[in-house]
């Protein structure tokens, strides 16, 4: 499948959105459309058009539809273990009509560019232990860390 892989831009918001929180979508994917207001949308994607805010988005093209049909969106930050930030790739999304295809794998290709272009010594993502396809992409593009996650339980919850 061809593909253009590109930052996001102001005109993306409406198709952006709609992979985000739309049918079918990332949020809906995770069953967190409860969770994710329309303030936690709006200012996030202001974040990417923000260049005081290491908050960045990618988002992929169908060069002939001009459609846009997966993102990754990732930030840096600081960490303890290198001098230079790390990029975590926060969110990683294709929509269903064009999985299989090499997307998610172009997108991430890019996103490691992005870590090589701001010096950032580490690039990690983490995914749910069911996401058994995302899984397979993964061991194909990256290394198990060895790691589990956890977090704080969420007190607004």
């Amino acid at each position: 499948m061809s593909v253009v892989i590109r930052p996001i831009e102001a005109k993306d918001k409406e198709q952006w959105l709609n992979l985000w929180t739309g049918p079918l979508g990332y949020i809906e994917f995770y069953k967190s459309l409860d969770k994710i207001t329309p303030e936690i949308s709006e200012t996030t994607f202001a974040r990417f058009l923000d260049p005081k805010e290491p908050v960045y988005a990618l988002v992929a093209v169908d060069p002939h539809t001009d459609k846009i049909i997966g993102f990754a969106n990732y930030l840096t930050h600081r960490n303890t273990w290198t001098i230079n930030d790390a990029l975590y790739l926060n969110d990683l999304f294709v929509s269903e009509t064009s999985r299989l295809h090499g997307v998610g794998r172009k997108l991430i290709e890019a996103v490691y560019d992005e870590a090589d272009r701001l010096k950032c010594e580490k690039c990690y993502w983490s995914t749910q232990f069911e996401n058994h396809r995302a899984q397979l992409l993964y061991t194909k593009v990256g290394v198990k860390s060895g790691f589990l996650l956890y977090r704080r339980p969420n007190k607004f919850e």
